[in-house]
């Protein structure tokens, strides 16, 4: 399970985390038994109806194809097994647990839509390369990105920031996240697999399933394999929401030959079968979702398009998105001190008032400048510099808390907005920050650096509306009083 200081930060962020529904935890309390009763979990889901009617429709359509028609849920655990129907019933039910109106920064139909593709993919790669995991795969394909779906609910304001960085800058959700909240939906989404019961064999899946290869070697063959096929599963996902579908499809085709699945699965003929069978599953879920894409022409196309590649262009391919990616990090993160670069820090900057206006939060904005750095360069050269700037840059991201956003603004100065911050919570910070650098030993090359910062405070209060331009310039001339005042102090803006 993920460490304690990760633990923490989410139990911090999400004071109450959300529960399966009654019938989908005494479905798991059931199944757990050392000895489960078959009879038991079929009366625990034929007591609700509704649930008990999707199962049915479902097990009833061409997504199991069966010749004669199954009638009760007894008839479909005695057909499909056990783990597939609970798997079947707690998927209905996760789905039902989530509200649609507690999720406004997300779109909630296009989230389950997406979940469900993940679900399907998961089914059909686990039937082809280890049908032992088929049972839990469609369960496990589902729950795979609910922690996006939990943090939107739960902490929305921030969480729109998470969606415009995605959209506007790529790179994945869970990168975006990481920027964000300190986590990503991975690690949500095990800790709450884990809180609900869910075996070490599931959780831990879910929790890599966008980067398998980080897994330990200490963890079992099974973990490996469930991690890897998740992972197929999402980078389908990723293939229906992709307008770059060869690039997409070429990916799959490179991670399916890297896990030695390219004689199970034949990609393209796997996306169809996946777009077809989620198609057909959708209204079951209640999820009506209208998509006018022809699935069927991108993909031909798109293996066509491979076909007639080498095997050196299709990686060409891969590795300019990862170029694209790159590039992205070094237009907005500081290579000096891997903080956000000015370009990113005006984004957030410009975000984040115009959240606070929209539901009257206070927010502070506190300049930082490391004072006489120029001596610091010139007594031990600009190599000491720098080591300066990496040791101050990181104490500072220390002592912030995940939700506020630092910056190297340039040169020896930095920038923090601090969200829902008033002026004197923000000025204890600042004060925080100013004996925490005072403190900090440092050298280079044996020599001993002392370095100490002065630190300016704005805050814009609620229902205040300020340009972004101002909003800085008040945070700027608390930074040069600090200075004008002696250094080493924080200064707040109006206060003398």
């Amino acid at each position: 399970m993920q460490n304690a200081r990760l633990i923490n930060t989410i139990s911090e962020k999400i004071e109450k985390l959300p529960t399966l529904p009654g019938i989908a935890i005494k479905l798991i309390e059931a199944v757990g038994k050392s000895d489960p009763d078959v009879n038991e979990i079929g009366r625990i889901i034929s007591t609700d109806a509704v649930l008990t009617a999707k199962i049915l429709k479902l097990v009833n359509s061409s997504f199991y194809s069966f010749a004669s028609k199954i009638t009760t849920v007894d008839h479909a655990i005695k057909i499909l097994g056990l783990n597939t129907v609970k798997s079947l019933a707690l998927s209905f039910s996760l789905i039902t647990g989530f509200p649609e109106a507690k999720a406004k920064s997300l779109n909630y139909t296009k989230f389950w839509k997406d979940s469900l593709i993940g679900a399907v993919s998961a089914k059909l790669l686990a039937e082809k390369v280890q049908r032992s995991f088929s049972a839990d795969a469609f369960f496990m394909g589902l729950l795979q990105n609910v922690g996006s779906l939990v943090l939107a609910c739960n902490l929305p304001d921030q969480y729109h920031l998470v969606v415009s960085a995605a959209e506007k800058e790529g790179g994945g959700w869970h990168k975006a996240e990481d920027q964000v909240f300190g986590f990503n939906h991975m690690e949500m989404g095990e800790y709450l697999s884990n809180t609900w019961g869910m075996p070490e064999n599931f959780y831990i899946p879910i929790g890599y399933h966008h980067c398998p290869e980080k897994l330990s070697s200490i963890k079992t063959a099974d973990i490996q394999l469930r991690s890897k096929l998740l992972h197929l599963s999402a980078l389908y996902i990723d293939l229906f929401n992709t307008d770059e579908v060869t690039v997409a499809l070429g990916s799959i085709q490179n991670w399916t030959k890297k896990y030695g699945f390219e004689d199970q699965v034949d990609c393209p003929a796997l996306a169809e079968a996946i777009q077809s069978q989620t198609r057909e599953i959708l209204p079951v879920f209640d999820i009506r979702f209208k998509d006018e894409r022809d699935y069927s022409r991108l993909l031909e196309k798109a293996k066509a398009e491979l076909a007639n590649l080498s095997i050196e262009l299709i990686n060409n391919l891969l590795e300019k998105t990862k170029e694209n990616e790159l590039l992205r990090q070094q237009i907005t993160i500081d290579g000096m001190t891997q903080l956000n670069n000015y370009k990113s820090f005006c984004e957030i900057l410009n975000s984040e008032i115009s959240r606070a206006s929209r539901y009257n939060k206070s927010l502070s904005l506190i300049f930082a400048d490391i004072d006489h750095f120029k001596s610091v360069n010139d007594n031990y050269g600009h190599q000491a510099g720098d080591h300066a700037l990496k040791v101050v840059a990181g104490s500072l991201k220390n002592e912030l808390r995940e939700s506020d956003h630092i910056a190297r603004y340039g040169g020896e100065e930095f920038v923090m907005i601090l969200p829902e911050t008033n002026t004197g919570e923000a000025l204890k910070v600042s004060e925080r920050l100013r004996e925490k650098i005072k403190n900090t030993k440092m050298s280079y090359d044996g020599n001993p650096i002392k370095i100490t910062m002065s630190f300016g405070v704005a805050t814009l209060q609620t229902n205040q509306r300020i340009s972004t331009d101002k909003f800085i310039k008040m945070a700027d001339e608390a930074l040069y009083s600090a200075k004008n005042r002696g250094r080493d102090r924080s200064c707040v803006f109006g206060h003398g």
